[in-house]
């Protein structure tokens, strides 16, 4: 079972559609910790999906209190404002970046990895680059990780280098600043199963 925590954002139920093939409990950040970390299905879930919103993380109900009872415990993804909150809880800081409101922009990843297999954008034929091609709609980012957080990729902003993805260090989350499930990243279905899948296993593998 994986837990879609809604930030009440207007882009949640193209999460929601995204994650159709998943067996999916949706529950609003107005409602207590307790019920999102198992008190309404009477089991922890496998995975915990903190969606976009507005706002900064603190003000996003429940969530913090969410991320500091699951991590490293229950598997989290964290997308964007949900992201900004595992930077915050990692000790990190989210700052204005200049509105960025549905644009597709290349993000640079640091090194190959596993999740981006495939779904680079080549810089000739049969040299697959380090680009992906990804949406963004915030206002809101992080130049800096803080310890127990590794930067997966990056993008240029008007206040330098914004992280777009990262991972926490023991495996548990992973973070995209960008939206996977909008049309203007073209790769993104694939990118969220990925993930999804290799959380779900890690939980069950360390459980």
């Amino acid at each position: 079972m994986i837990v879609l925590l809604d930030n009440q954002d207007s882009f949640v139920y193209n999460l929601v559609d995204a994650l159709a093939g998943f067996d999916t409990v949706v529950y609003r950040n107005t409602v207590s910790a307790d019920t999102v970390l198992g008190g309404g299905l009477g089991a922890d879930p496998e995975l915990i999906v903190l969606s976009p919103g507005p706002g900064y993380p603190a003000d996003a109900g429940c969530m913090m209190e969410v991320i500091e009872r699951a991590q490293g415990r229950i598997p989290i993804l964290g997308i964007c404002l949900g992201y900004q909150a595992l930077i915050e809880h990692f000790g990190g800081h989210v700052q204005p970046c200049g509105p960025e409101h549905g644009t597709s922009v290349p993000m640079r990843l640091t090194a190959p990895h596993p999740l981006y297999r495939g779904l680079t954008v080549g810089v000739a034929p049969g040299q697959p680059g380090l680009d992906v091609p990804v949406a963004r709609y915030h206002s809101l980012g992080a130049t800096e990780a803080p310890a127990g957080i590794t930067p997966l990729a990056w993008t240029d902003t008007a206040i330098g280098e914004v992280i777009m993805a990262a991972e926490t260090d023991d495996g548990y989350s992973i973070g995209f600043q960008f939206h996977p499930e909008s049309i203007l990243t073209p790769a993104g279905p694939q990118l969220l199963e990925r993930c999804v899948e290799h959380l779900v296993q890690k939980g069950r593998d360390n459980g």
